[in-house]
C-alpha cells in the first residue's frame, strides 16, 4: 500500500469503516450487556468508553508504529540506492527546476548538490540538444509518457559526457504532471568504442577490399566472399561468376588431393602454413599461388579465410635461374651442376653390381682461335651447332653435358671398348663435316678423352679428371683423336709437381704478391671496393697463370697457407691504405672449399684480424658455389664468420656445382655475376634476359649484386639500367698493384 496512493486511499477508507463498524457495535453491544448495571452505576459507562480509547489507541499506536518503521525503512533503502548508485538521478519540476541530484552528478560531473539549487535542468544540457529536450518535456512529459532521452551534459571542467536514459512523469492527485524523475548513465566511452569499433572495421573493410593479395572466405568450400583482387586474380569481371562455386574448382587436378588435406587441415588445426598451388584461371589460365588459410566466422556462421598471393613472375624467375644453374643457356644442355648430380646418382645406382660406364671429355681444338679471330657471337654459333650434331651421334641411354668453354662430357652406359671406340670416331667423322656460320665455312676438330668405371676411378670428380687427362694426351698426339685414359699419363704430371715444389717455398720466397681490382659504383664511377687476386711469378717461368698453379695448390692442400697469406696481405694492405688517411672500403678476398672446411679456418679468420687491427666489416670473404655442397656444414661455418662480423660473397654464381638451395639457408651478403653470363649482354636478347634474371633474384633477397668481367660500355649501361650497381672488369679497371691502387685513390 504504500508504493501506491490510490491503493492506499482504498485501504485507508476500508480501514476507516472498519473503525467505525467496530466502534457501533463496541457501544451497542456493551450497552445490551450491561443496561442491568448502566442505570444504577454511571462509572462502568465511564469505564467502557476509557477502555475502548485505551484499545483503540494502542492499536493505532502499533498501526502508526509498523506505518513509520516501514516508511524509514523504504525511504532508507531508497536513498541508499540512490545516493550511491553509478547512475544519474534528477528530480525537478514541470518548468524544469531542479528539486534534487544525486550524488553520482559529482562524481561524473564534477558539480555538488548544492550547486544545482536555484538551477533548471536546461542549464546543464548542451545547447544544441536543449531545444529538442523542452520539447519533449512540454509534448511527451504533459501528455505524462514514458520517454527515452540522449543528450550531452556539461561537466564542470567544461567537457561534453553523452548520458543515456529515460524521462519518467509524476502525477499529482488531480493528474496534472507536477514533476518528472530523470533517470541516465553515462555513455560516452561506449559510444567512442563503438566510433572506434566501426573505424576498425571500415579500416578492415577497405584494407581487404583495396588489397593486392586475394582474400576470400568460403563455407564449407563454397565462396560466399570475395576482394577486388581476387576478381582479377580469376580473370572475373563481376563477382557473380565467383560466389558460389567450390573453391577447389579452381585448383588444378594435379594439386588437388594436396589442396584438399589442407582443408582438413584447417578445419581441425584452425590454420595452415604457407603452401604453393596452381590455380585455373576463368579463361583457362594457370598460375602459381601461394595460400594461408585459417578459421573465422562470417555471418554468424563458422567460415575459412583464405589470403592468397600470385607468385607465378617469382616462380618463372627461380625456374629459370634453376634452369641457368643446370642447364647451359647457350647450348640447352646439361651444366657441369647436372652432370656431377647426375653421375654421382648414376654411380651410387650401379656401385653393387659394378657396371662399366665410360666418361668421354671432349675439347674443341683451335676453338679459341675461331673465337678470336671472328668473334664470340660467330664462337656461340659453333658450340650450338657441335651440340646439336654430338646429340645427334649419341644413345638413348647417354647423357651429354657443357662442361664449360669448348668442353663436353659424355657418359656412356656402355662396357665394351669396342663400341666405345666406333661412338668416338663417328663424334669425330660427324664434326669433321663442314659448319656454315653465317656467311663462312668453317671446319673443327674435337680431341676425346676416355675414363672408365670403375678401372679408371670410382667418384665422378676423378672419372672426370682422368678423362680430361686423357683427352690433353689426344691433344699432344696431334688432335682430332681419342684416348683412353691409362697410369702412364701420371707422368706427364711432372710438370704439375715442378709446380708444386715450387708452391711449397713460394710464401718464404716472397714469390706471392696482390694484385687489387677496384670495384666501380657503375652510377658514379668511383671505386667503392677492392678485390684481391693472387699472383705467383715463378724464378722459372715467370708469371704462371692462377688457372693453372690454384688447382694444384687446392690437390696439395697448400691452398690453405697461400690463401691464408692472401689474406693477411689484404688486411695488412687495408690498414696501410688506412693509415696513410685513404678512405676505408671492404677488400674481397677469393677462398677455396678446401681451405672453407679447414677445421680452423674460423679462427684463422680471427686471429687475422686481431693481429692486422683490420675492421671485419671491411672483409670480405668471396666462394665458388662449390663450398656450397655440404649444406650443414657450411651453413655453421657462415653463422660463424657472420658472428665475426665479415662479410660474404658468391663468386661466379650460377657456374658451380651447387642448387639454388643454399640462398636461402647461408647468410649471404653479396652475389656476384659470372663473367660468362655477362658476356651474354652482346650477344642478342636472351642473354640479357639471363642476367637480368639473376640481377632481380639478388635484389629479391636482399643481396648486393656484382658483376664480373664488364668489358664495353654496352654492358656497363645495360647493368646500370637493370639495377645491377656495382661492376668490375677490364672496361672499368684492370688488376693493378698496390703502389698503382694508391694512385687512383689520389684521383679520386
Amino acid at each position: 500500500m504504500w508504493r501506491n496512493w490510490e491503493a492506499a486511499q482504498k485501504i485507508a477508507l476500508r480501514f476507516v469503516l472498519l473503525y467505525i463498524v467496530i466502534s457501533i457495535s463496541w457501544v451497542l453491544i456493551s450497552d445490551w450487556l450491561l443496561q442491568d448495571y448502566l442505570q444504577n452505576a454511571n462509572w462502568i459507562s465511564t469505564a467502557k468508553g476509557w477502555l475502548f480509547i485505551l484499545l483503540s489507541g494502542l492499536l493505532y499506536y502499533k498501526l502508526i508504529q509498523r506505518m513509520t518503521k516501514d516508511t524509514i525503512e523504504n525511504e532508507a533503502n531508497y536513498r541508499l540506492i540512490v545516493e550511491n548508485v553509478s547512475d544519474l538521478i534528477v528530480v525537478a519540476d514541470r518548468d524544469g527546476h531542479i528539486k534534487y541530484a544525486s550524488p553520482s552528478h559529482e562524481i561524473l560531473l564534477g558539480y555538488e548538490s548544492e550547486e544545482y539549487e536555484g538551477k533548471k535542468l536546461y542549464d546543464f544540457i548542451q545547447m544544441e540538444d536543449n531545444s529538442e529536450i523542452q520539447g519533449w518535456f512540454q509534448n511527451e512529459i504533459m501528455a505524462k509518457k514514458e520517454i527515452k532521452v540522449e543528450y550531452y551534459l556539461k561537466s564542470k571542467e567544461g567537457n561534453q559526457v553523452l548520458v543515456e536514459g529515460k524521462v519518467v512523469p509524476v502525477a499529482s492527485e488531480n493528474g496534472t504532471v507536477e514533476k518528472m524523475v530523470l533517470l541516465a548513465h553515462d555513455i560516452t566511452k561506449r559510444k567512442q568504442f563503438e566510433k572506434q569499433l566501426i573505424e576498425s572495421e571500415e579500416r578492415y573493410r577497405k584494407l581487404v577490399e583495396y588489397s593486392p593479395e586475394t582474400i576470400f572466405i568460403h563455407i564449407d568450400g563454397k565462396i560466399v566472399y570475395v576482394n577486388n583482387a581476387g576478381m582479377r586474380l580469376a580473370g572475373v569481371q563481376h563477382i557473380e561468376e565467383v560466389m558460389g562455386k567450390n573453391i577447389l574448382d579452381f585448383v588444378v587436378p594435379e594439386d588437388l588431393e594436396y589442396a584438399k588435406n589442407q582443408i582438413r587441415k584447417v578445419e581441425e588445426m584452425g590454420e595452415t602454413k604457407l603452401h604453393d598451388y596452381q590455380i585455373t584461371r576463368i579463361d583457362g589460365t594457370r598460375l602459381f599461388v601461394e595460400a594461408l588459410a585459417f578459421q573465422t566466422t562470417y555471418q554468424e556462421n563458422k567460415a575459412v579465410q583464405v589470403i592468397i598471393r600470385d607468385i607465378t613472375e617469382r616462380k618463372r624467375a627461380e625456374e629459370r635461374v634453376r634452369y641457368l644453374a643446370y642447364y647451359d643457356s647457350l647450348t640447352g644442355l646439361p651444366n657441369r651442376n647436372f652432370l656431377f648430380d647426375y653421375l654421382n646418382e648414376l654411380l651410387i645406382a650401379i656401385k653393387k653390381d659394378k657396371q662399366p660406364i665410360a666418361v668421354m671429355f671432349l675439347d674443341l681444338d683451335r676453338f679459341k682461335m675461331i673465337n678470336d679471330t671472328l668473334g664470340h657471337s660467330y664462337g656461340d654459333f659453333l658450340l650450338q651447332q657441335v651440340a646439336s650434331r654430338l646429340k645427334e651421334c649419341l644413345p638413348k641411354d647417354s647423357m651429354i653435358a657443357r662442361y664449360g668453354g669448348d668442353e663436353y662430357v659424355i657418359v656412356l652406359q656402355e662396357k665394351q671398348l669396342e663400341a666405345i671406340s666406333r661412338l668416338s670416331d663417328r663424334i669425330i667423322d660427324k664434326l669433321a663435316e663442314p659448319f656454315f656460320l653465317r656467311d663462312r665455312q668453317m671446319f673443327i676438330s674435337p680431341s676425346i678423352g676416355i675414363s672408365m668405371y670403375p678401372k679408371n676411378g670410382d667418384a665422378a670428380e676423378r672419372l672426370i679428371k682422368n678423362a680430361d687427362a686423357a683427352m690433353y694426351l689426344a691433344k699432344e698426339k696431334g688432335k682430332n683423336n681419342y684416348q683412353f685414359y691409362t697410369s702412364s699419363l701420371n707422368d706427364r704430371n711432372s710438370s704439375k709437381l715442378e709446380l708444386e715444389n715450387g708452391l711449397r717455398n713460394a710464401i718464404k720466397k716472397h714469390e706471392f704478391t696482390l694484385f687489387y681490382q677496384p670495384q666501380i659504383d657503375l652510377n658514379t664511377n668511383k671505386i667503392i671496393g677492392l678485390e684481391a687476386l693472387l699472383r705467383w711469378k715463378h724464378p722459372k717461368y715467370g708469371f704462371v697463370s692462377p688457372a693453372e698453379f690454384i688447382p694444384i695448390a687446392e690437390e696439395t692442400g697448400l691452398i690453405v697457407s697461400i690463401g691464408k697469406w692472401a689474406l693477411e696481405t689484404a688486411c695488412n694492405q687495408h690498414k696501410q691504405w688506412k693509415e696513410k688517411g685513404f678512405s676505408p672500403m671492404s677488400i674481397a678476398v677469393n677462398v677455396s672449399a678446401l681451405q672453407f672446411r679447414h677445421k680452423d679456418f674460423v679462427k684463422t679468420i680471427e686471429q687475422i684480424i686481431s693481429n692486422t687491427k683490420c675492421r671485419a666489416g671491411y672483409l670480405e670473404l668471396e666462394m665458388t658455389e662449390s663450398v656450397m655442397q655440404h649444406l650443414g656444414e657450411t651453413t655453421t661455418i657462415m653463422n660463424e664468420l657472420k658472428e665475426i662480423g665479415v662479410n660474404l660473397s658468391i663468386d661466379d654464381f650460377g657456374t658451380g656445382y651447387s642448387s639454388l638451395n643454399y640462398l636461402r639457408h647461408f647468410p649471404i651478403d653479396t652475389l656476384k655475376i659470372d663473367k660468362s653470363f655477362v658476356d651474354e649482354i652482346n650477344n642478342g636478347k636472351n642473354g640479357e634476359i639471363i642476367v637480368k634474371t639473376i640481377i632481380d633474384l639478388g635484389n629479391s633477397l636482399g643481396f648486393q649484386v656484382i658483376a664480373e668481367g664488364v668489358e664495353n660500355e654496352q654492358q656497363a649501361s645495360f647493368l646500370r639500367q637493370n639495377n645491377c650497381h656495382v661492376g668490375q672488369g677490364y672496361f672499368l679497371s684492370k688488376p693493378l698493384p698496390a703502389d698503382q691502387i694508391e694512385i687512383l685513390f689520389s684521383l679520386a
